[in-house]
């Protein structure tokens, strides 16, 4: 039987998520009883900045009456396709393409601003990964590209403003998730690297931004067959060894999700966590409900209770993530957590961000600016997407636009007809889908050096449809990267952006270019 004192040392260790925009009585008794240490907000538990303030004031509020010391309020805000609050910041690969410290650091604090403006405390971000595998499913354009030095750079700039606002960066995915074609939601990815290659590449900007300041990392659960093929998350040899050890890091260690496949379905998210703080996390994310969680809380009380966690562990760990909260600034007195996605100022910066990033990849003769006249445009929509908005944005540059989704199963016909140019766009994560290269091709077939692609996810499409004479990279769909493309494309903006990606094999087409 553990005494209260040792039992009690368990809840700080444990990060929840939860159900709803507010906070259930089961969450309170967690925060009270168990001691719970982190909470994670989800766009599940958000509705708009002021409500979001409301409920941070509320979990500190309930901490405080508890008697317990201010929770870690986190948020996955990293811009681009993951902002739990949608500010419209470009993303990492948007960034990459600018080469710029300065929108770096900008994104990094406008994050920033308005996590400490509604109450959270730490940012799951930057993403460190180098992307080097163009089929990665999860990272793509998260990462600031495959150069591990300029995604050290890009990282430290990030990381440099979030903690001028007052909230703590989590580097994430460590060891390295670049090199991967598997979401470690769905399965376990391998890193097959030597030791030599992981220092130079994987490992490079996260040790980089923690020689800078970074005081949190997550690990990835991947397994890497240089440590014998254990999962990172579980691994004493990364975390104990290389981080403490070897880099002397002494700030907090995060493991992702322990809902996720690669661990759930594998050794199971209770034994994960034991293995994981065994191992040298700080921390766990319990995420995924209350029988998760139950599971969690009794594999760490029963590991405590037979000596396999130790006292003095946990009170490492709550060292670590003590120093770590010390980071973070609560919200200045005034602040208005629903004028920080709207103030001119941040505007600013993003559009600058935007009209850096956006990158002409290739240009034939004649085909950017686009030629006046009528203007097709057609989207390519996976199952569940929404078509992108180009066409209504470039008819607000003044262009008479007719446009079109097109999914698996449709013809290109609409486009074969147009009497003038036409512009697709494509989304993807990784790899183009056959089938949205097939009605490329087909467009191609009837249109030639008319047709223009635009790329919105990441700028590997290319690779797949290397005939395309003109193609546009904007990294995302933000209001501002499209607004930016629209005006390369309308000849009012000349492209600044360069290709943070090698695209293999690629030769220029004609008179086109690829940077």
């Amino acid at each position: 039987m553990l005494p209260p004192a040792a039992a009690a040392l368990l809840g700080p260790v444990v990060m929840a998520d939860f159900a709803g925009t507010a906070p259930s009585a089961d969450l309170f008794d967690l925060i009270a009883a168990r001691r719970l240490g982190g909470v994670i907000l989800f766009a599940k538990n958000i509705t708009g900045p002021a409500q979001a303030a409301q409920l941070c004031r509320g979990l500190q509020e309930h901490a405080r009456r508890a008697g317990r010391p201010p929770l870690l309020i986190a948020v996955d805000q990293e811009g681009g396709p993951v902002e739990r609050f949608p500010l419209g910041v470009p993303g990492a690969m948007a960034i990459g393409a600018t080469g710029s410290v300065a929108c770096a650091e900008r994104a990094g604090r406008l994050a920033g601003r308005m996590l400490r403006t509604v109450g959270a405390t730490v940012d799951f971000a930057p993403v460190l990964d180098v992307n080097t595998n163009p089929a990665n499913p999860i990272i793509g354009v998260r990462s600031f590209g495959e150069d591990p030095q300029a995604v050290a750079r890009l990282g430290r700039a990030f990381v440099a403003g979030l903690h001028s606002e007052g909230v703590a960066a989590v580097g994430k995915h460590f060891p390295g998730h670049g090199d991967t074609d598997i979401d470690s939601h769905l399965d376990l990815p391998e890193v097959a690297h030597g030791l030599d290659r992981l220092a130079a590449v994987e490992f490079l900007p996260f040790r980089e931004c923690i020689r800078a300041g970074l005081g949190a990392l997550m690990t990835a659960h991947i397994a890497i067959a240089a440590f014998d093929r254990e999962i990172a998350t579980l691994s004493g040899n990364l975390l104990d060894g290389v981080l403490r050890r070897t880099w002397g890091f002494r700030g907090a260690v995060f493991t992702d999700s322990l809902s996720m496949a690669a661990i759930r379905e594998g050794i199971g998210a209770g034994p994960a966590a034991v293995s994981a703080l065994q191992a040298g996390a700080d921390m766990v994310l319990a995420l995924g409900g209350p029988e998760l969680l139950a599971e969690v809380f009794a594999a760490l009380h029963g590991a405590l209770e037979r000596g396999e966690l130790t006292v003095a562990r946990l009170r490492e760990a709550q060292e670590r993530l003590a120093r770590l909260q010390s980071l973070s600034r609560q919200p200045d007195p005034g602040d208005d957590p629903g004028a920080v996605a709207g103030a001119p100022e941040h505007a600013r910066w993003i559009r600058e961000i935007a009209e850096s990033a956006v990158t002409l990849v290739r240009r034939a003769p004649g085909a950017v600016p686009l030629p006046p006249g009528p203007l097709r445009v057609a989207a390519l929509v996976a199952t569940g997407e929404d078509p992108s908005p180009l066409g209504a944005v470039l008819r607000g540059h003044g262009r008479q636009v007719e446009e079109i989704a097109l999914g698996p199963g449709d013809t290109a016909d609409w486009l074969r007809n147009a009497s003038g140019p036409a512009v697709l766009v494509t989304r993807s994560r990784g790899r183009l889908p056959a089938w949205q290269a097939g009605t490329i091709r087909e467009a191609f077939a009837a249109l030639g050096d008319r047709l223009v692609v635009v790329a919105t996810g990441t700028p590997y499409d290319l690779t797949e449809i290397p005939f395309i004479a003109t193609y546009l990279a904007t990294y995302g769909r933000e209001p501002a990267l499209l607004e930016a493309a629209a005006g390369v494309l309308c000849g009012t903006l000349a492209p600044r952006g360069r290709l943070p990606v090698s695209l293999a094999g690629l030769h220029p087409v004609g008179h086109g270019v690829v940077w």
